[in-house]
């Protein structure tokens, strides 16, 4: 049984990197994907990180050339020298974490907090930037450390393990085994998983924790990839369409 504090989790749909369309000028982790997604009433998940002048900005890639055609390390860059970049050729530029809590306005939000050197630092920021968000949030990591770190320095914020195969990850084949089969989601004190799509269907890691914590499944991109997966997690999160609005049947009921 999923305790009630995890329930919200379960309920709306959450747009990966907001409801973007890269194609048609609504850039993935842009101001406008987010306010799109609120006001579409779906949950909303995001990621961020720090400039090299430590503000909170959000964003998904560790280079910035893939959304802005700019070379570069957003961890290498300041706020100033990211928010002359343009994503995609459009007039939107890169969030900061403040911004995004304002576009979002009281979605519920899944927050990916990539990982980085000198944990604690980021996330202090996140926990003072969340303080006075009026929807549900939590946090998730692929770095077991940073999920740690909430358990015992924020534990009332819900916070989550997400993990994958890390086929062509530079890892050591216990690093990997350890991150795939949630081998250190107890430790961390991990309250949900979020699961690749591509490995979650009959695994075994997955399963020890269904029905005891919340299981999201990542990412989405059809609705026949949906109703194909959907016994195996109690959430999705998507792009690429617009899901049929099961979640929020499931609410009114």
């Amino acid at each position: 049984m999923i305790k009630q504090e995890y329930k919200w989790l379960t309920e709306k749909f959450v747009a990966h990197r907001g409801l973007f369309d890269n194609e048609n000028g609504i850039p993935e982790n842009s101001l406008p994907a987010f306010v799109r997604a609120s006001e579409q009433n779906f949950a909303i998940e995001t990621d961020v990180q720090q400039t090299a002048d430590g503000v909170l900005v959000v964003f998904h890639d560790d280079t910035t050339d893939r959304m802005t055609g700019h070379k570069g390390r957003v961890r290498d860059l300041t706020f100033e020298e990211l928010r002359k970049l343009r994503l995609l050729n459009t007039d939107c530029t890169i969030p900061t974490f403040e911004e995004f809590l304002r576009a979002a306005n009281g979605a519920n939000l899944v927050v990916e907090i990539k990982t980085h050197a000198h944990i604690g630092k980021t996330e202090r920021k996140v926990v003072e930037a969340l303080k006075n968000y009026k929807g549900n949030y939590c946090i998730e990591s692929f770095n077991p450390l940073i999920v740690r770190w909430f358990k015992v320095h924020a534990p009332d914020i819900i916070r989550g393990q997400l993990s994958c195969s890390f086929v062509g990850a530079k890892f050591t084949k216990l690093r990997i085994w350890l991150l795939r089969d949630l081998k250190l989601c107890k430790w961390n004190g991990s309250q949900f998983i979020a699961y690749d799509c591509s490995i979650i269907k009959d695994n075994a890691a997955v399963q020890r924790f269904a029905k005891k914590i919340p299981i999201l499944c990542w990412t989405v991109r059809s609705q026949q990839q949906y109703e194909q997966l959907h016994n195996y997690f109690d959430n999705m999160i998507f792009d690429s369409f617009l899901p049929e609005r099961a979640d929020l049947e499931q609410i009114d009921k």
